[in-house]
């Protein structure tokens, strides 16, 4: 016989796993979001990528005596940045639009919520509002060989609160 010797197979076992996979429900796709910059609401189409960013408290670190490392949770850390992707038009809408709140020096107010069609687009609690943000665009790309590709902002999004 050939193989590991503690090899066993376990049908049983995988089969509970898939079992609990299928309790847990419909998993959202990462394509079922939608995403409002207040006082700029027709861009909320053109938002092709974003993130939820980090979720945390600042490190407080402390050393015992013989050196020995403690942590523990400090502050919310409540303000941070996150990356957008938009797809522009032949308007120049996002351009116009970044234009406006960069020279404009706007701190604006940004919604993100899940939208599974599943759920008719209700959030379902799965939301974040992040207020007083910056916004600032990246150089954009255009190439004479990209016949195929649409042109995308990336925008950095620094916002100083997150509820």
């Amino acid at each position: 016989m050939s193989g590991f010797a503690n090899t066993k197979a376990d049908i049983a076992f995988l089969k509970s796993r898939f079992n609990k996979n299928l309790a847990a429900g419909e998993k959202l796709i990462g394509s079922e979001f939608w995403m409002t910059i207040k006082g700029y609401e027709k861009l909320s189409v053109l938002v092709r990528t974003t993130q939820l960013p980090e979720m945390t408290r600042e490190d407080v670190e402390d050393y015992a005596p013989g050196g020995m490392k403690f942590n523990q949770h400090g502050p919310l850390r409540n303000s941070g940045e996150f990356q957008v992707t938009c797809s522009e038009t032949i308007e120049g809408d996002v351009l116009a639009a970044v234009k406006q709140m960069v020279y404009g020096k706007e701190y604006l107010d940004i919604t993100f919520q899940a939208a599974a069609e599943s759920n008719s687009g209700n959030h379902k609690g799965l939301i974040r509002t992040y207020s007083h943000c910056k916004v600032y665009s990246d150089a954009v790309d255009f190439s004479s060989e990209d016949v195929t590709a649409v042109v995308k902002p990336s925008l950095r999004i620094v916002y100083n609160w997150v509820e």
